[in-house]
Parts: C-alpha cells; sequence; structure tokens
C-alpha cells in the first residue's frame, strides 16, 4: 500500500513537471524586452508564489525589489561557468502564475542558444521550483486541514463539558427537589400541630372572656387574657410562616423540575451533536493522516 502511495505521488509530481515545463520567450523588463525563461504555476496565489520564491533563492540572499521585479546579484548555482544576475517578475492570470526569468551571464542575456550549459542548469534550477511549490502546496493544505481538526476536536471537547455541566445541573437539582420535598413533609406535620395548637389556645382565650374577673373594670381586659391572645397570634404567626415556607417549597419544586428537564432536553440534542462530531473527527483525521503521508513521500 505505501509502495502504491509512492507510486501515486511520482505520478502526480511527474505531471506537474510535464504541466509546468520551463519555456523560452522575449519578455519586456523594465530593460526592456529581453530573452527570458518561462514557467506556468497552476492553482496557486502569486503572493504565495512570491513569498515561496524567497526561500527557495534564500541562499543567494535577500533579492532587491523595484516596480514588481526581484533582483538578485551574483547568483552561483552549482555547475554554472560564472556567477548571473537575474530579474524574476510573477504576472497573475485567473488560477495560475506566470513566473519570468531574465538572465545576464558574462555581460549578456542568457539564452538557450548562446550559452546553452548554463541555461540548462537555470532550468533545472526552475523545474526543481514547480516541486518545491507542490511541496508547499501540500504543506500548506496540511496546516488547514490540520487546523481543522483542531477546531472539530475543540468543539467535541466543548460538547464533552457540556453535556457533564447538564449533569451536575440534574444532580443538583434533583437534590434540591428531594431536599424540598422532605421539607414539605415535615412542614405539613408541623402545620397539623400548629392548627391543633391554635384551636385550642383559642379554648383557652374564649374561656377567659367568659369568665370575667370581678376586679377588672368595664372595657379591659385581664393580664391572663393578654397572655393567653398574644400566645395564640404568635401560633397563627408560626401558621402562616410555615404555610409560606410550604408554597416556596413547591415553587422551588417546580423550578428544579424545569431546570432538569431543560438539561435532560440539552443533553439529549448533545449526544446528537457529539455523534456526529465524532465521525467528523473520524474523516478529517484520516484526510489529515493522508496529507501528512503524501507530505512525508514529497521530503
Amino acid at each position: 500500500m505505501k509502495k502504491y502511495f509512492k507510486y501515486l505521488i511520482s505520478t502526480f509530481i511527474l505531471t506537474s513537471f510535464i504541466i509546468a515545463q520551463v519555456t523560452e520567450s522575449m519578455v519586456e523588463f523594465r530593460m526592456g524586452k529581453q530573452n527570458a525563461l518561462q514557467l506556468i504555476l497552476s492553482d496557486v496565489d502569486k503572493n504565495f508564489v512570491e513569498d515561496e520564491w524567497k526561500l527557495y533563492t534564500k541562499s543567494f540572499g535577500k533579492p532587491d525589489k523595484k516596480k514588481g521585479e526581484f533582483i538578485t546579484v551574483g547568483v552561483n548555482l552549482d555547475g554554472l561557468s560564472n556567477p548571473v544576475d537575474w530579474y524574476m517578475k510573477l504576472d497573475k492570470n485567473k488560477k495560475n502564475v506566470l513566473l519570468q526569468l531574465c538572465v545576464i551571464s558574462n555581460d549578456e542575456f542568457l539564452s538557450s542558444s548562446n550559452q546553452s550549459a548554463n541555461f540548462r542548469i537555470i532550468e533545472n534550477y526552475l523545474e526543481k521550483f514547480v516541486f518545491a511549490i507542490e511541496k508547499a502546496k501540500v504543506k500548506d493544505e496540511y496546516e488547514t486541514e490540520k487546523k481543522a481538526l483542531a477546531k472539530l476536536q475543540k468543539k467535541l471537547k466543548k460538547l464533552n463539558k457540556d453535556y457533564n455541566s447538564n449533569l451536575k445541573s440534574i444532580e443538583k437539582y434533583a437534590k434540591k427537589t428531594k431536599k424540598a420535598e422532605k421539607d414539605n413533609k415535615s412542614n405539613l406535620k408541623k402545620q397539623a400541630n400548629t392548627k391543633n395548637e391554635i384551636s385550642e389556645q383559642g379554648l383557652v382565650v374564649e374561656e377567659i372572656l367568659s369568665s370575667p374577673s370581678d376586679s377588672i373594670n368595664e372595657g379591659e381586659v385581664s393580664p391572663e387574657y393578654e397572655e393567653a391572645n398574644k400566645k395564640l397570634l404568635k401560633l397563627q404567626k408560626k401558621l402562616e410562616k410555615l404555610i409560606d415556607q410550604h408554597g416556596n417549597n413547591i415553587k422551588s419544586i417546580d423550578k428544579s423540575i424545569e431546570k432538569i428537564e431543560k438539561a435532560e432536553k440539552n443533553n439529549k440534542s448533545i449526544l446528537k451533536d457529539q455523534a456526529k462530531a465524532k465521525k467528523k473527527i473520524s474523516e478529517q483525521g484520516k484526510n489529515v493522516d493522508k496529507i501528512r503521508r503524501k507530505l512525508e513521500v514529497m521530503k
């Protein structure tokens, strides 16, 4: 399988060389119309080619850019009979970029007829640049696809986090519901006991009212009545508080159930999104691995 993959890459590279052959033509430069080597690079951006050319020719120093032409002086390629100066410019044509290279060698403009040996050396150098471009394109694609994979993994991580957060929320509100129900069970018993106490204390108050003391003037109340009535009012207030607490607990239970149902609904949706994300990650992972192997073969 690995040999077959290498064969496919080799075929791809060979095809690239065939499509992007170096040609020779008269081209208009700042110094006039001169003979130049030309190379068409397919499906690539002009800025991308410019950046890769700078990297490819880095060993010759930083080129001097003037009005769209990249000038490098004293280029000494292996095999050349002498150092050369060259002028390179790029023209964009739809999805393709035309690279044009004018070379001065031994005080004359290089061509295949006047310095054939030197011409072949530079022609070969440009053909290798095709491979450098293709490799850079694959590397760029690899980085892009890796970022896409990382983005999917990040999304899955967030989904997992949200799912676990919802589980904790369900657990939290389930405990809250259980506590409120337990409190209300106790509350109802306390209400019943308090109602009995109120009833009994009411009888005590009525009995005092029905047996007025001779020492109490008309319009006045006895200390016994004040004390008994105060106790009755306190019990009534206690009952009101218990009823309020019972009502608040019911509201809390309703709210907790609503939160639980919402979290469960969200987790149901998250499980579907997790399954989709995992499938995409698997597919993207295979794609990244395929490009990585392609890049390894091109090294």
